[in-house]
């Protein structure tokens, strides 16, 4: 909700269903700046030191197509469950000062906050830029109040105990956004890093092509297992075909030969694989229940990279195969690709647009693992795409709708497989009409079931 319209004012009032204590500490831990950051916004750290006290610093880079700069940030006032603050030293901004208030009545808390800034030679640009900046703070905090609501109140509802949690892929499009979400839960996370230069404290290098990894995890609660080659970019060519299968299935027996030979191994073992896995299949609704595809490609290499799990299910070990459809997020992937031509107005719809496009917002994505975390009834495949998919051609109409733009043409089918080949046919040109049973039956709540509501609030409308 936004309070006021003052020049070089910004104020803005969240409302939470939460005691005060939990939300404030949720601003307190690792990953709250990241949770809080747009997915729009291309932000990466250099440095942070830890919490929000008074003197704590934190730097980050903000990039705008070739052009990058850097926020430096200190916090300057702390009291614990009533207020901070954070003023930029560089960056942007001529002033940047942001107050974050708390307070609260009846089990409802409110978060208050109020920026105080200035651009560069403010006596010029208040007029030329003032409504451009006004705008992106709106969309911003807009953002940031559903963001903010919604995890801490999925905190409240679950109370997870904290947990150690082993996350390969952290660098890709759903790893980077995990990470900072189950860290505001209150989880410590290790991350699986190929490259030893970029390992911090508490990291694990592991080198799935040559079979390397070192086993310094006995005794976390779970491991989440998200590395594998894009399938949706480029032409599939042998080599790419290669890639994509052994990325997926030589990690995924790595980890689980390396489990099944631990004295205490996690008790949970979170797979990613593909709703592919069903092959394409018309508007036939498809569970959990259903079988696998068995002529197309990313079928097989879902086939595939399930059955590499394993060891770890002969071990015992609570075995879940996400098989997960097209995750939408501004932040990469397909919706990434699409945002240009739809703004546009050069949005196409592939073929005939009657094929299935079964589709997840990011954040229920993560709310999704964080439920399957603390239900350990449920094991092996659960669909992880929204309660209500649509075809291509009204995804396509959705989109251009948001961006008030016309929806432009149909592109044949034999242009698609002229240009992509078997990519072009199983992914653009195929779907199906995957059904989260599963999540569904064991109560969990998708926040967006409905896509209108989900890309509102990944691009900010």
């Amino acid at each position: 909700m936004i309070k006021n319209y003052a020049p070089n004012l910004f104020e803005h009032e969240t409302e939470i269903k939460a005691d005060i204590s939990t939300v404030f500490s949720w601003h307190e831990r690792e990953g709250a700046l990241f949770r809080l950051s747009p997915p729009w916004e291309n932000i990466s750290l250099i440095r942070r030191d830890d919490g929000i006290q008074t003197g704590a610093k934190c730097d980050i880079k903000l990039k705008t197509g070739p052009v990058s700069l850097t926020w430096k940030a200190e916090h300057i006032e702390y009291e614990k469950d009533a207020f901070f603050k954070d003023r930029q030293n560089s960056g942007p901004f001529s002033k940047w000062e942001h107050s974050h208030f708390f307070s609260e009545k009846d089990g409802i808390t409110t978060i208050k906050d109020h920026v105080e800034y200035k651009l560069p030679m403010d006596f010029i640009t208040s007029k030329a830029a003032g409504k451009f900046v006004r705008n992106k703070l709106e969309k911003m905090f807009r953002y940031r109040e559903n963001l903010c609501r919604n995890d801490i109140e999925f905190y409240s509802e679950y109370r997870p105990a904290p947990k150690t949690i082993v996350v390969s892929g952290s660098s890709g499009v759903v790893g980077s956004s995990l990470i900072p979400f189950l860290q505001t839960q209150g989880h410590k996370v290790i991350r699986l890093l190929r490259d030893r230069a970029k390992l911090c404290i508490g990291d694990v290098c592991w080198n799935p092509n040559a079979g390397i990894i070192e086993d310094r995890f006995e005794n976390a609660d779970a491991v989440i297992h998200l590395t594998g080659e894009p399938i949706g970019e480029g032409k599939w060519t042998d080599d790419k075909k290669r890639e994509i299968i052994d990325s997926r299935v030589r990690s995924t027996a790595l980890l689980a030969e390396t489990l099944s030979k631990m004295k205490n191994p996690p008790k949970t073992f979170i797979c990613a694989s593909a709703i592919g896995y069903y092959g394409g299949r018309g508007d036939e609704v498809i569970t959990e229940a259903e079988k696998g595809g068995s002529h197309d490609f990313i079928a097989k290499v879902c086939k595939k990279w399930e059955e590499a799990a394993k060891p770890a299910v002969d071990k015992g070990i609570r075995v879940i195969f996400l098989r997960i459809g097209v995750v939408l997020t501004p932040a990469g992937g397909a919706l990434q690709r699409m945002q240009l031509p739809f703004s546009l107005g050069l949005g196409p719809v592939f073929g005939s647009g009657d094929q299935y496009f079964s589709w997840v917002a990011m954040d229920d994505v993560l709310y999704s693992i964080g439920h399957l975390l603390e239900h350990n009834e449920i094991s092996g495949a659960v669909n992880l795409t929204a309660p209500n998919a649509v075809t291509s051609k009204v995804f396509s109409d959705t989109l251009a709708q948001y961006y008030k733009k016309p929806r432009f043409i149909n592109i044949p089918p034999y242009i698609i497989e002229k240009v992509y080949g078997q990519m072009g046919k199983e992914v653009l040109l195929s779907g199906a009409n995957v059904y989260p049973e599963k999540l569904i039956k064991s109560g969990f709540r998708f926040r967006y079931p409905e896509l209108k509501g989900a890309l509102e609030h990944l691009l900010g409308g």
